[in-house]
């Protein structure tokens, strides 16, 4: 399946610092799967440790944003927790890298749903066909 973003919504009980146990492990699949671990221990510790800071006190993080194939993106957003794992162009990538994703956050039992292709600045319209 060819997407350009997979979206992890959590249950609406998860709050940020429920992520906290899991973030490790979750980011440094993330970048695993992706190709994008970085070559220096040091940045990984100060990426890590800025994200787990934040998610302890219950605030959204950073995740990844950085240039690279993939990005984990945590949105500002009112609702629930989620984050989003996104490409430029549709990938095969991003469906592979957000399943494993999410069977990690099942492993750990944080119940969430998985949508595709929800970033409304790259909705396909849809235009009626003329007859």
């Amino acid at each position: 399946m060819k997407v350009r973003s997979g979206h992890v919504r959590f249950d609406r009980k998860v709050q940020y610092k429920n992520l906290a146990g899991v973030f490790k492990t979750l980011l440094l699949k993330f970048l695993e799967e992706s190709g994008q671990m970085p070559e220096d221990p040091e940045v990984l510790a100060v990426l890590l440790e800025e994200n787990l800071r934040d998610l302890r006190r219950n605030r959204k993080p950073e995740g990844f944003n950085r240039e690279g194939p993939l990005r984990l993106i945590f949105p500002i957003t009112t609702r629930a927790v989620e984050f989003y794992v996104y490409s430029r162009g549709k990938s095969v990538e991003v469906a592979r890298v957000t399943e494993t994703l999410s069977r990690l956050l099942a492993k750990h039992r944080l119940k969430h749903t998985v949508d595709w292709d929800r970033m409304v600045l790259y909705k396909e319209e849809k235009t009626p066909s003329s007859h």
